[in-house]
């Protein structure tokens, strides 16, 4: 047992950090992954879900495109495409793995986005939005005072949600050798027949460690949410 353990503590900060020389790597590769993507997929949520309440019928069917297209590929094939199709040579692209699991990622991420985003702006109240039109707000100004924020506290469990299984799902960055979690494991235990016996331990440890930043994140967001009751909230956003 103690050589399991010294196994698994000599290459914690590998799989924290990555291997020296190659850093960022392992979790705080996965992490870096599903903040900018996530990121990058709500400001291209935003502008689907706009399109797709367009008065423009090409415009509405070019977001209901992509939104069938990339809710229908599996994140390996988009990712595969990305890579080698987009992100190769015949494009004169040539992009590096983590540019395009970046890519692939966001584009994922957003078209599940569009989802949460266009519920959330639903679920506001007319009377908020033709009080702010009342008082004579621009509808840029009432979109993004008013109908943004109040749709973020409904947004929040949802976005939380999504965020967490696009963290899970970075792991399949594995196939074009970015330097995650995952793969990280995966050169620990590298082509060695002796390290077999680590193979379980190790893996117990990383999936502790996906199990940690989902549990902190979703506690994180729950306390976020419940620092601002929407009582508060309607009641500033109607006096603002």
């Amino acid at each position: 047992m103690s050589d399991q353990l010294e196994f698994l503590l000599s290459n914690l900060p590998s799989l924290l950090i990555g291997f020296s020389g190659q850093r960022p790597g392992g979790l705080l590769m996965s992490l870096l992954l599903t903040v900018f993507a996530v990121g990058i997929g709500f400001v291209i949520a935003i502008i689907i879900g706009s399109g797709r309440e367009s008065k423009f019928q090409s415009v509405r069917w070019l977001s209901q495109l992509y939104v069938g297209v990339f809710l229908g590929l599996p994140l390996v094939l988009l990712l595969i495409l990305v890579h080698q199709v987009v992100g190769g040579q015949r494009f004169g692209l040539d992009l590096s793995p983590r540019t395009s699991a970046l890519i692939a990622l966001a584009l994922y991420s957003g078209a599940y986005q569009v989802g949460i985003v266009r519920s959330g702006l639903q679920a506001v109240p007319p009377q908020l939005v033709e009080s702010a039109r009342v008082m004579g707000s621009s509808p840029w100004h009432v979109y993004r005072t008013v109908k943004l924020r109040y749709a973020t506290r409904v947004m929040l469990p949802a976005f939380v949600g999504q965020a967490i299984s696009l963290f899970k799902d970075t792991s399949v960055v594995v196939i074009i050798a970015v330097a995650d979690l995952m793969t990280v494991a995966r050169s620990v235990l590298g082509s060695d027949v002796a390290n077999l016996r680590y193979w379980l331990s190790l893996y117990l440890l990383v999936g502790l460690l996906y199990f940690c930043v989902a549990f902190v994140i979703s506690r994180v967001a729950r306390r976020w949410e419940k620092h601002l009751p929407s009582g508060e909230l309607v009641h500033s956003l109607a006096n603002y």
